[in-house]
């Protein structure tokens, strides 16, 4: 029906500006002023609605009291019947003189012009956010670039705030429907549209960023459902993958809006607002290599070497109570470049009962395990986290609670539930650390998981609210060309999309290297027999005692190992390569360095800081083509070593390890 050029209920409709599945809207005029009228369609909302009519009512008594520079104000409503006989439902609104966000970023816009638009746009849902009707604030529902208006000055108004709720989102999921509202639905409204709270909208606000710095949308999809589906369950493509221009810390801001689960979101338009005020466009990180020891018992050893070195530290609490007197070198230093470790994860496994130290952790369950049950508990989970901070709160740096995300004691189809309780737990935990401390989100998973699913997994973690990450993969013996090439790309990712340091725990040292060279912030092993986490070891709680020992040999980038009474064994591959210099061998036969734990620890530890700041007399592809020198020498001198000194090299994990880090980096 066409009702430009008639007057009703004395609004003149001047001109038809644009339609819908659910209406139309016209310039009207009444007297000298201009308004905006849109027409619905009675039978349409009486359909969507069948018995919920009031709820139009309440709809529109929420534009009523809407009032703020950035929203566009209610003027009345009234019905007509039109020529046919239908009844029409008119609301009028404000005029404004401008276009659509959609058609305004078809212009060439300078990044900093974006940005300020983009401010404007959150301050008027904030506006909406804080208009408190029957005790809660406005929910937009339907923020889409259609629905922001902008004039040649920049000024921005929001628009259709309050029509969405009558317009449910079974409308716009019938067949042949176009992608249209839906790409900036968040996932739990597109589950249930109906029950959701300010957490979509920041959703939607972050896909309408995107979309106005990447000129793209963030999903691949070529019909609704598949659109519908990705939503669901794919993380967004990177910003970056289609403007490099945008820095790492407004991506970061993006991945945070966009988050999956609402929790991991903005929490209030404040918050988000305040993101932009910060150092958010900061440049990349630049990281000086950093080698960590996981201290585990070598209390005689950590107070030996730190008499002369500076040293970075991670440190498993449940060993506070017997290892009483490295617990007191650790407070008497202020805990001072000590990460404190909170043994969690070891607690979701019955195995923990045997180990007095994580018994007597005041967070240990009396009875059974810390379940995945028991952590979606709320108040179990509250008082989990209050008795973790009590516990650790006098360091200075602390590892937030977390799980293994591929305990095998759950199915396969768990997965996701310890992704998801894990962020929330960072979340929760997160808040109530004081302020001056550092706080680091620990991902330990199965490498099986990290390489289908890493995209995924980024998704999660890459906005926690942290000061860093530790990451912390299972299964690492079974590392191959293409693992490998996976585990390397996500530690690089995890630290390139967050902008904060990563720490590679547990990993073989040419692997460390490998990061050390790439521009991760640092890795860490343990100063005993043991070079990988495996799952094993904390579901059997296996004793990381063995009949070997071990000794770093930078000649070949790993250690050699030996059997412990084979002193004869150890003295005839140390001299094959010549005596090391270290303050810790210097000056000692081959038989006293060999039968000594203590002082191959000490060894081992100085090596690893002088090898990483050798690293760190490069920059850039610099310090990977020194890396990849070392490799090639190291492979070299693993094939020199005479076979009746310790036989084929060609076969053990170190060697492999070499060879596939030569391919790939």
């Amino acid at each position: 029906m066409n009702i430009v050029g008639k007057v009703i209920n004395g609004y003149l409709f001047e001109e038809a500006l644009g339609s819908g599945s659910f209406g139309a809207v016209y310039r009207v005029s009444k007297g000298k002023t201009t308004y905006a009228a849109k027409v619905l369609a009675e039978t349409y909302i009486l359909e969507e609605f069948k018995s919920e009519q009031n709820r139009i009512t309440r709809e529109i008594d929420v534009l009523k009291n809407v009032k703020g520079k950035n929203l566009i104000k209610y003027q009345e409503d009234f019905y007509f019947k039109n020529e046919f006989g239908v009844i029409e439902y008119v609301i009028v609104m404000e005029y404004f003189e401008g276009r659509t966000l959609r058609s305004y970023l078809r212009r060439d816009i300078d990044l900093d012009t974006l940005i300020s638009v983009f401010v404007s746009v959150l301050q008027g849902v904030r506006e909406l956010h804080n208009t408190i009707i029957e005790n809660e604030g406005i929910i937009h529902r339907d923020l889409k670039p259609d629905n922001i208006m902008i004039d040649d000055e920049l000024n921005v108004k929001i628009i259709d705030y309050g029509l969405s709720k009558i317009i449910d989102f079974s409308s716009i999921t019938s067949t042949g429907t176009q992608i249209g509202s839906p790409l900036y639905m968040a996932p739990e409204q597109l589950r249930d549209s109906k029950h959701i709270d300010y957490r979509a909208d920041i959703y939607a606000l972050g896909i309408i960023l995107y979309e106005m710095l990447t000129q793209n949308i963030p999903y691949k999809a070529t019909t609704l459902p598949e659109l519908l589906l990705k939503i669901l369950n794919d993380p967004i493509i990177p910003p970056r993958q289609y403007n490099s221009s945008i820095s790492d810390g407004l991506e970061n801001i993006i991945f945070k809006a966009t988050a999956k689960e609402p929790f991991a979101r903005f929490q209030t338009i404040d918050e988000f607002i305040e993101a932009f005020s910060k150092k958010n466009i900061a440049e990349e990180l630049v990281t000086v290599g950093k080698y960590y020891a996981w201290v585990y018992r070598e209390k005689d050893v950590t107070e030996q070497f730190e008499n002369t070195n500076s040293a970075d530290i991670i440190y498993p609490i449940h060993v506070q109570n017997w290892m009483k007197k490295l617990h007191q070198h650790f407070a008497d230093n202020n805990f001072e470049n000590v990460i404190i470790d909170p043994s969690t994860q070891r607690l979701s496994y019955f195995a923990f009962g045997s180990t007095k130290g994580l018994v007597d952790l005041p967070y240990a369950p009396k009875k059974g395990v810390i379940s995945l049950e028991y952590l979606q508990n709320p108040q179990k989970r509250k008082e989990y986290i209050e008795s973790w901070y009590a516990t650790v709160s006098m360091g200075r740096k602390l590892i937030l609670p977390y799980h293994y995300i591929s305990n095998t004691d759950y199915p396969v189809d768990k997965v996701d539930e310890w992704i998801k309780m894990n962020i929330q737990l960072i979340d929760e935990s997160s808040k109530v650390v004081e302020n001056g401390k550092q706080k680091y989100a620990m991902i330990s998973i199965g490498l099986g998981h990290l390489v289908f699913q890493s995209d995924k997994i980024l998704s999660f973690f890459v906005h926690a609210d942290v000061n860093g990450f530790i990451v912390q993969v299972s299964d690492m013996k079974q590392l191959n060309e293409q693992s490998l090439g996976s585990y390397l790309e996500f530690v690089l990712n995890l630290q390139k999309y967050t902008n904060k340091p990563v720490i590679a725990l547990k990993v073989p040292i040419p692997l460390g290297f490998a990061l050390i060279a790439k521009g991760v912030h640092g890795f860490s092993l343990g100063l005993a027999s043991i070079d990988y986490f495996d799952e094993q070891y904390i579901k059997e709680e296996k004793d990381s005692f063995n009949l070997y020992s071990k000794f770093y040999f930078p000649q070949v980038l790993s250690f050699l190992t030996y059997p412990k009474k084979d002193t004869f064994a150890f003295e005839q591959i140390y001299n094959y390569f010549g005596c090391c210099d270290c303050e810790w061998c210097k000056g000692k036969s081959a038989i006293e360095i060999g039968t000594g734990d203590k002082g191959v620890q000490l060894h081992h530890w100085q090596l690893m800081l002088d090898e990483v700041e050798k690293f760190n007399q490069f920059e850039g592809e610099a310090r990977v083509e020194y890396f990849k020198k070392r490799v090639d020498d190291a492979l070299k001198n693993l094939d020199s070593i005479p076979r009746e000194i310790m036989g084929s090299q060609k076969n053990t994990d170190y060697y492999k390890l070499l060879k596939n880090l030569k391919k790939i980096i």
